[in-house]
């Protein structure tokens, strides 16, 4: 358990990892192994699993962060401002997009960075 939730020079932990690559069989292990306080984890810049997920465009990776922890999660900003709505805005992930828009209100497109 210790060494899943270890961070890496850049604050990242297991669960980003999993979270940025879509595994969703390894982020569920993660989760069920140290808990679902490591999706709300903060890399360094601030990143959630959330975010990482939505920049790569892994629909399925939000829907269980935000099901497991909550919407907040996905309104949660990073040290740049930026939330999970503009992290796949930049990755051009439409899907992701609109499932913010449908969890948040068209607010979370509004968000100043």
């Amino acid at each position: 358990e210790e060494v899943l939730r270890e961070k890496d020079n850049d604050g990242l932990t297991c669960a980003h990892y999993a979270s940025e690559g879509g595994h969703m069989e390894v982020l569920r292990y993660v989760v069920e192994t140290c808990g679902e306080e490591v999706l709300r984890e903060k890399a360094k810049d601030g990143r959630t699993c959330a975010h990482v997920a939505s920049e790569g465009g892994h629909m399925e990776v939000v829907r269980y962060a935000v099901g497991t922890c909550g919407e907040g999660l996905i309104r949660e900003k990073d040290k740049g401002g930026w939330t999970c709505a503009h992290m796949a805005c930049m990755g051009g992930h439409l899907e992701v997009v609109r499932y913010a828009v449908e969890t948040c209100g068209e607010e979370v497109l509004r968000e100043k960075d």
